[in-house]
C-alpha cells in the first residue's frame, strides 16, 4: 500500500494515479489535467458520480493513513505549489483581502432630493426617488485631482502598506527555501479593469509598475495589463488572476485584480455618481475560496458603448434595453449554472448574493427577485422579502454610502458581505452574478472558510467618515473633473477653486499633479502637501523621460500646516450654537452596533457604537428664503388647536393670548401648520427675546415659552397681572437674521377666558384622570371606595399632565416626593410637577378596605391662587375590587415613563392583546399591572424570544434587563415598521407574539 507521502508526491509530480483501497480493489481516476468540473470517478462498483469529488463524500482510508498523518504533527512543512505541467490546481484559491479606496467628497441623497425638487431643477416629483425609489443614502465623487490611474496606485501602495503592517505576507508557504518574500516582489501578476479609460494604447497597469520598479528594487517580472468590457473588466481581472493563481504557471507569488472607475456625473443628473477603486488579492489557501462551478454569458448588445472620439466621458446608452440585456444574462447564467448543478436549485446550496449594481440598489432587488421567481416559481412574497433581507441586504452596505461604481460594483458588494457578516458568514457560500453592457456576465460561488485580512463594517466606517469631505448638493466641483476629458497641457484647479482647505489631502493617497501637453500622467503621493520621493527611489528613465520634477508644482509640505486662529465671535454667531447645544439637555444615546474579532489580533474586541441623537441639523438655523405662514398652540385650549398668527406690516407675525385662570399660559409655534416643523425656546418655561429653535419635530420633552403674569419672587415687573389680561405675541424671522419672539402686555385690555374642569387621577385609576363632579362656585367632588390598590391621587386642570395640582411635600435632592400630603397640606397650583402623574406630589388618604370617602376640591373663582383640597369618610359597602388592567411597558417608552400600551380582553378568553410597533433590531418589553413597576410579569431570562424556554415571573417588583424581545428570532422576521400583537394568556401565564 503507497504511503501518503507517496500519494501526495503523486499528486504533485503528476505522476498516473492508482488508488487501492483497503480491500485491495483498484479504481482508477480518468480526467482532464487539472481537478475540476468534467473529472468522473468511478467507484468500486463502477457507478459514475457525476457530481464531481467533494471532500465529504470521499475520504482517506483510515488505519494505517492517519497513523501515517498523526506522524507529521509537529513537522515544518511547505506546501508545495503544483509543478510546471502538472495535473492538478492549487488548493482553495482565492480572495485574502480586498483593498477598498474611495474618494474624500460626498454628498447626502436626501439632500439631493431637497435640491433637485426645487422648480427651476425637476420639481417635487424627485423627492423619494433616490432615496427610497433608486434606495441610496449618500455618493462619493473625485474632482480634477484624481482619476482612475491614481485610485489604482493608491490601492496598491496602501495594501502593500497594510500586508507589512499587519503581517500577512504568506508567500513563505510555497517558498521552497520557507522564506518570506518582500512584499514589493511579491507579486507575479496584476490585471486591471476598468471602465474609464485613460488611453487607447497604453495600459493603466503600466503606471502601477512604476511603484514596483521602484521600491521593488526593480521588479518587472510581474503578468497582466488592463482588460475592459463596460463595467465587467474588473471582474475579467478577477478571474483572470484566479486563473493564473489556480494554473500550473502560477510562480509561488500573489495575484492582484484591480478594478477602478468614476461613475462620473455632471451636475444636471449628480444624484448618479459613485467612485471606488478595489485591489483584490488572490492567492490559495484563501479565506474566501473559489468555490464550485461559474457559468459566462457573453453577447453582441448595442445597448451602452463609448465610441471612440466621443464629446464627453459619459457613454451612449439605451438604459431600458440595457436592463433587459442585464436580465437576459442573469437568466442565462443561472439556467447553465443550475444545469452544471445537475438541476439542483442554486439558493439550496447559496447563502448570501451579490449582484453587479450599474445603477442603484432598486435595480439589484429586481434581479434578486428575478432569480427568486427562477430558482423557486410558487415562493410567496413574504418568503421573496425574507430572502432579501437575509442574503442581499449583507452585500449592499458600501453600495449604499458610495454610489455606483462601474467595474468595481461586485468586489464593494462582496466586501460588504465578508464585513458586515464577519463570523457569522464562515462556512457559509456567496453567488456572485457580475456583469458589463454590451454585453458580458458571469456567475460563481465563493465559500467563506475564515475570516479574511479586512475589517469589520462598524470599525471600517468609522475610517470612512474620519477624512471626508462633506459637500452641498449644488457643488460643482466634480464638474470640473468631467471637464478634463480631451485635455492637454493641464494641471488640476478644482479644490483650489472650491476653496478646499489644501491640508486635507491625504498623504498616503495618489494625486494627478499635471497631464501634459502630450497627454502624458504625472501623480505624487499625498499632492501638493507632500514632499519630494526620497531621491533614493529616483529612476534613470525620470530624467530621461523629462518627467516633471516635485519643485516644479505647489509645495505646502515646506510650511508648517498654519493653525487654525479663532474667528471673532459675533453675537449672532453666539445665539446660534446656543440655539443648536441648547436644543436637548443630553440628547444623545449610544447603541452597539457590532461586536467583532480584529482578524490580525484575535485578542481584540471591536465594539463599534453609534450615537445616536435627536438634536436637528445646523441647517434648521437659517431662514430658507420661502414664504410661510405661522401658528400658535397654546395651554388654552389644552395644545389640541394651533391657530393662525397674522402677519403685520414689519415682516413679522402676531397673536393676542389672554391668560387664563391660572395666571399663566405656555405655547410654542408651528411652521406651516405642520407638527414636524415645530418652534420652541431652548430652555423650558423661557421668557421673551432668548435663543429661539426649529422649526423642528421638538422631541419627547417639547419646550415651550410662559407668558406669567403671578407675582412671584423672581417674575418680570412687566408681565405681572391677573386672570383675563391680555399679551401681544410677535415671532420674527427674515432671511439672513435670527428667529425673535417677544411679547408686550397690552394695558388696559382684557379678555374672556375659559373656566378650567378638573379630573383626578389615581392608584385606583391607573393615574388615568376621571372627572370631577361640578358643583358650583369653585367647588369639585369625587367619592372612591378603598381597595387594595389604596387611594393615593393627584388632580389637575383639564386632565393636563403641564397643570397638575399637587400637595406641598418635602423633596429629594433629585426632586421626588420623599413622603404624601394630607388633608392639611398645602395646595400647590397648577403646574408642571413631574415629568409623569405617578411620579408627582400625591395625596393619600388612610382607611380600612370598603370604606368611601367623598373627596372635595375647591379653587376661588375670584381668587385662583386659593386653593383646597379635603376629604371625609361618607359611608363603606361590599369592595368592588378593580378588574386587573395589563400593560405594556417598553424599552422605547423608557419602560413606562413615556406611556404605558394598555392590553385589552380578547373576546371571551383568558388572554389579553395589544400592539407594538418595530422600531429598533429588537423591541424589548414586560408586562405591569395596573401601572405599577413593583406588579411587573417578565421572563426569568434577558431579551428572551418566545421561542426560548423560560419561566413568567411576578406580578412582581422588575428586575432590570429581563424582559422579552420581538426581532431576537430569526423566525419573527421582524422589521422596523412592522406590527406586532402580544398576547398574555391570563391563565396559563404564557406570552407570544405574532405579526399584526
Amino acid at each position: 500500500m503507497a504511503t501518503m507521502q507517496e500519494k501526495l508526491a503523486q499528486m504533485v509530480s503528476g505522476e498516473a494515479e492508482e488508488w487501492y483501497e483497503e480491500g485491495g480493489e483498484e479504481g482508477t481516476y480518468e480526467g482532464e489535467d487539472d481537478w475540476g468540473e468534467e473529472d468522473q470517478w468511478w467507484d468500486q462498483e463502477g457507478a459514475e458520480e457525476e457530481d464531481g469529488w467533494e471532500d465529504e463524500e470521499y475520504d482517506w482510508d483510515e488505519g494505517e493513513e492517519e497513523e501515517e498523518l498523526d506522524e507529521w504533527e509537529g513537522e515544518d512543512m511547505i506546501l508545495q505549489r503544483c509543478a510546471m505541467g502538472g495535473p492538478n490546481r492549487q488548493r482553495n484559491s482565492g480572495i485574502h483581502t480586498i483593498e477598498i479606496y474611495h474618494p474624500q467628497f460626498y454628498f447626502k441623497q436626501i439632500e439631493m432630493e431637497e435640491w433637485d425638487s426645487r422648480p427651476e431643477r425637476y420639481g417635487p416629483s424627485v423627492i423619494g426617488k433616490y432615496t427610497k425609489g433608486i434606495g441610496m443614502i449618500e455618493a462619493r465623487f473625485p474632482t480634477d485631482d484624481e482619476d482612475p490611474v491614481s485610485f489604482s496606485l493608491t490601492v496598491t501602495h496602501r495594501l502593500i502598506d497594510r500586508m507589512e503592517r499587519l503581517g500577512f505576507n504568506q508567500t513563505s508557504l510555497f517558498n521552497p527555501e520557507g522564506e518570506t518574500i518582500n512584499a514589493w516582489n511579491a507579486f507575479g501578476r496584476i490585471d486591471i479593469g476598468s471602465e474609464s479609460l485613460i488611453d487607447r494604447s497604453k495600459s493603466m497597469k503600466t503606471y502601477v509598475m512604476d511603484l514596483f520598479e521602484r521600491f521593488g528594487d526593480g521588479e518587472a517580472n510581474i503578468e497582466g495589463v488592463d482588460m475592459y468590457n463596460a463595467c465587467y473588466g474588473g471582474q475579467a481581472a478577477g478571474l483572470c488572476v484566479l486563473n493564473w493563481v489556480e494554473s500550473d504557471r502560477w510562480d509561488g507569488r500573489y495575484g492582484l485584480a484591480i478594478a477602478t472607475d468614476i461613475s462620473e456625473a455632471h451636475s444636471a443628473a449628480f444624484f448618479t455618481v459613485g467612485a471606488a477603486c478595489t485591489g483584490t488579492l488572490y492567492f490559495p489557501e484563501a479565506p474566501v475560496a473559489h468555490h464550485s462551478h461559474r457559468a459566462s454569458a457573453i453577447l453582441h448588445r448595442l445597448d451602452f458603448f463609448k465610441p471612440v472620439g466621443w464629446k464627453s466621458m459619459a457613454p451612449i446608452v439605451d438604459g431600458k434595453y440595457s436592463i433587459d440585456a442585464y436580465m437576459t444574462c442573469i437568466e442565462l447564467c443561472y439556467g447553465t449554472l443550475r444545469k452544471k448543478l445537475n438541476g439542483r436549485q442554486v439558493f439550496s446550496v447559496t447563502d448570501y448574493n451579490v449582484f453587479h449594481t450599474g445603477g442603484g440598489f432598486h435595480v439589484v432587488k429586481k434581479a434578486f427577485e428575478r432569480m427568486c421567481r427562477a430558482d423557486d416559481p410558487g415562493s410567496s412574497y413574504d418568503e421573496k422579502q425574507r430572502l432579501v433581507q437575509e442574503r442581499l441586504i449583507p452585500s449592499v452596505h458600501l453600495l449604499k454610502i458610495i454610489g455606483p461604481c462601474h467595474t468595481v460594483s461586485s468586489f464593494l458588494n462582496m466586501s460588504s458581505v465578508i464585513m458586515s457578516q464577519w463570523e457569522k458568514g464562515l462556512g457559509k457560500v456567496l453567488l456572485v452574478f457580475t456583469y458589463g453592457s454590451g454585453c458580458a456576465a458571469s456567475m460563481y460561488q465563493v465559500r467563506f472558510d475564515d475570516l479574511a485580512w479586512m475589517q469589520p463594517l462598524g470599525q471600517w466606517k468609522v475610517e470612512f467618515y474620519r477624512k471626508a469631505i462633506l459637500m452641498p448638493p449644488s457643488t460643482q466641483i466634480h464638474d470640473i473633473y468631467c471637464n478634463t476629458w480631451m485635455r492637454f497641457d493641464y494641471r488640476p484647479i478644482g479644490r483650489e477653486l472650491f476653496g478646499i482647505d489644501p491640508w486635507k489631502y491625504e498623504l498616503d493617497v495618489y494625486y494627478l499633479m499635471e497631464i501634459d501637453k502630450w497627454g502624458r500622467r504625472f501623480y505624487h503621493r499625498g499632492g501638493v502637501v507632500a514632499p519630494p520621493l526620497d531621491k533614493k527611489f529616483a529612476l534613470t528613465v525620470d530624467l530621461a523621460e523629462g518627467r516633471p520634477l516635485r519643485e516644479n508644482f505647489k509645495d505646502y509640505s515646506k510650511t508648517e500646516k498654519p493653525e487654525e486662529k479663532p474667528q471673532e465671535k459675533l453675537l449672532e454667531d453666539e445665539w446660534k450654537k446656543l440655539e443648536y447645544d441648547m436644543i436637548f439637555e443630553g440628547g444623545e444615546e449610544e447603541e452597539v452596533v457590532e461586536v467583532a474579532y480584529d482578524r490580525a489580533n484575535p485578542n481584540h474586541r471591536i465594539v463599534t457604537v453609534e450615537i445616536k441623537t435627536d438634536r436637528p441639523g445646523m441647517e434648521t438655523l437659517e431662514h430658507d428664503g420661502e414664504e410661510h405662514t405661522y401658528q400658535i398652540v397654546g395651554s388654552w385650549s389644552g395644545f389640541k388647536e394651533a391657530e393662525d398668527m397674522e402677519p403685520d406690516d414689519e415682516g413679522g407675525f402676531q397673536y393676542t393670548v389672554t391668560v387664563g385662570e391660572n395666571a399663566w399660559e405656555d405655547f410654542y409655534l408651528l411652521q406651516d401648520n405642520n407638527q414636524e416643523r415645530k418652534i420652541f425656546p431652548a430652555q423650558e418655561r423661557s421668557w421673551k427675546a432668548l435663543p429661539v429653535v426649529g422649526p423642528h419635530v421638538g422631541g419627547t420633552k417639547l419646550k415651550k415659552w410662559r407668558i406669567d403674569a403671578r407675582d412671584l419672587e423672581d417674575a418680570a415687573e412687566e408681565d405681572v397681572g391677573q386672570p383675563g389680561d391680555q399679551y401681544l405675541v410677535v415671532f420674527t424671522w427674515k432671511k439672513g437674521s435670527l428667529k425673535n419672539l417677544e411679547w408686550d402686555k397690552l394695558k388696559g385690555e382684557s379678555g374672556e377666558f375659559t373656566k378650567g374642569k378638573y379630573h383626578l387621577a389615581g392608584s385606583w385609576t391607573c393615574w388615568d384622570f376621571v372627572n370631577l363632579e361640578d358643583l358650583g362656585s369653585g367647588r369639585w367632588c369625587f367619592e372612591a371606595q378603598m381597595t387594595w390598590l389604596g387611594l393615593e391621587f393627584v388632580l389637575a386642570r383639564e386632565g393636563d399632565v403641564s397643570q397638575l395640582i399637587c400637595p406641598e411635600v418635602a423633596l429629594d435632592k433629585e426632586g421626588k416626593p420623599t413622603t404624601t400630603g394630607n388633608s392639611t397640606s398645602s395646595v400647590l397650583s397648577p403646574d408642571t410637577r413631574a415629568e409623569m402623574v405617578s411620579l408627582a406630589p400625591r395625596w393619600k388618604i388612610e382607611g380600612n378596605v370598603g370604606e368611601v370617602f367623598r373627596i372635595e376640591f375647591f379653587r376661588d373663582p375670584d381668587d385662583p391662587e386659593e386653593l383646597e383640597v379635603t376629604w371625609e369618610r361618607s359611608g363603606s359597602a361590599p369592595v368592588k375590587e378593580p378588574p386587573p388592567r395589563y400593560f405594556l411597558a417598553t424599552q422605547q417608552s423608557r419602560w413606562g415613563k413615556d406611556g404605558y400600551i394598555e392590553m385589552r380582553k380578547v373576546g371571551t378568553s383568558s388572554s389579553v392583546a395589544a400592539e407594538i410597533e418595530i422600531r429598533g433590531k429588537q423591541e424589548p418589553f414586560r408586562l405591569v399591572m395596573f401601572k405599577r413597576d413593583d406588579l411587573s410579569i417578565y421572563p426569568d431570562k434577558q431579551d428572551c424570544s418566545q421561542i426560548q424556554a423560560h419561566k413568567v415571573v411576578g406580578p412582581t417588583a422588575a428586575v432590570e434587563g429581563q424582559c422579552w424581545a420581538v426581532g431576537k428570532a430569526a423566525a419573527d422576521k421582524a422589521k422596523v415598521g412592522d406590527l406586532f400583537t402580544v398576547l398574555y394568556d391570563t391563565a396559563e401565564k404564557k406570552v407570544t407574539w405574532r405579526k399584526a
